[in-house]
């Protein structure tokens, strides 16, 4: 099989020929200083490094890294990715220094660090920190998803990978409906407001989907036609379990996020993978409903989160997208042998039946060693065949 076959074969729960991998997404990168540092190990150049994502510090990786791990996938995706940024030069706002993203959500960190040393940019100034109705949600000034300028050149970049390559093509994550609202509030507010104001959050939340209904309107007719997957955030879980109540997840979100989802299966032929962080065994079956066709990164860290308990209770229903090896400890702290072992198992967990494609787990950090990196990408290589 080639690349794009075998991705959608493992989308469409066929064993192919080989486990798929990716590495480049804007949930499954690496940050830009580990990149820099694995360039230098393995001693390659990239004369034009890039941001997918400037506000997580990730790096766009170069074909030369992919072609080294013989990644499966391409990612089309505007400049800035899904969080539209004109300039990343970051401005000061008070104690914080950073950017405003277009929804007026100011990402930020500590303006008294050295910039060249901040790691990451979090939503620090909430544009509804302080709304107290639903008549100022609806009258704020949102953006326009109809907006054609941040495709500009990408229904030519997608057509020429598509026609001269036969790397499956994802776009970048598109939609983001209940989690840009902890964006847009501030995180412990939205919490609190899904159960003593629901109508502001709720609001909020189909004036995002309106947004992204449109946006996706407008990027998939560029470059639907030559897409694989499309991809949605939505972060709902932490490492313990889901963040909120599943009634109010039922009631609340889940109907909003299945109009997303039901309107890009209307505009496009390719499946769509969801990313959700944390412990998710009680959301899965509700993705499955929604029309999501994988979830990524597949956090074996969290609670209830085993690779082969995964499998066997839900593999029927979901593509696991991700999953390659411990993020948050056997990465950055094992040992090449570890990291071996380690990918081996998740391999045989999730391999059989198709219905996976492999990646790191969310980004790859700062303190992962370079040799760490590529220990999990060539395990990964010497574990995928279904042979």
């Amino acid at each position: 099989m080639n690349s794009r076959e075998r991705v959608n074969a493992a989308l469409n729960h066929v064993e192919p020929d080989k486990v798929p991998l990716d590495l480049g997404g804007n949930q499954s990168s690496i940050h830009i200083k580990t990149y820099k540092n694995l360039l230098e190990y393995i001693e390659m150049e990239d004369n034009n490094i890039k941001f997918a994502d400037f506000t997580q510090q990730i790096a766009d990786p170069c074909e030369t890294i992919l072609e080294r791990f013989k990644i499966d996938i391409r990612y089309i995706r505007p400049r800035g990715g899904m969080i539209k940024i004109e300039e990343i030069e970051p401005l000061y706002e008070g104690k914080f220094v950073g950017l405003y993203d277009q929804f007026g959500v100011f990402w930020g960190n500590n303006a008294e660090k050295d910039i060249n040393n901040i790691l990451y940019y979090d939503p620090v100034i909430h544009p509804f920190a302080d709304c107290k109705s639903v008549q100022e949600i609806n009258n704020y000034d949102w953006p326009d998803g109809k907006d054609k300028s941040p495709f500009k050149g990408l229904r030519e970049e997608a057509k020429h990978l598509f026609e001269t390559t036969d790397y499956a093509l994802s776009g970048h994550p598109s939609g983001c409906v209940y989690e840009y609202t902890t964006f847009l509030f501030g995180f412990t507010k939205v919490l609190r407001y899904l159960r003593t104001k629901p109508e502001l959050i709720i609001a909020a939340m189909e004036n995002l989907l309106k947004y992204w209904i449109d946006y996706n309107a407008t990027f998939l007719d560029e470059v639907g036609e030559y897409l694989d997957v499309v991809s949605i955030n939505g972060d709902l879980a932490e490492q313990a379990g889901p963040m909120m109540n599943l009634n109010i997840y039922e009631k609340m979100i889940k109907p909003l996020e299945l109009k997303l989802s039901q309107k890009v299966h209307e505009l496009v032929k390719g499946k769509i993978n969801y990313h959700c962080c944390g412990s998710i065994p009680l959301f899965i079956p509700h993705f499955s409903d929604i029309g999501y066709d994988a979830v990524n990164p597949v956090q074996i860290s969290a609670y209830d989160m085993e690779p082969c308990s995964l499998k066997k209770r839900f593999g029927h229903q979901i593509t696991f997208w991700g999953g390659l090896c411990n993020t948050q400890k056997t990465l950055p702290f094992g040992t090449p042998k570890q990291i071996r072992e380690e990918v081996r198992y998740n391999f045989e967990c999730f391999k059989p039946g198709g219905g996976y494609i492999a990646s790191n787990i969310h980004n790859i950090t700062t303190e992962v060693p370079p040799e760490n990196i590529v220990a999990m990408f060539d395990a990964a290589n010497e574990f995928r065949s279904y042979k």
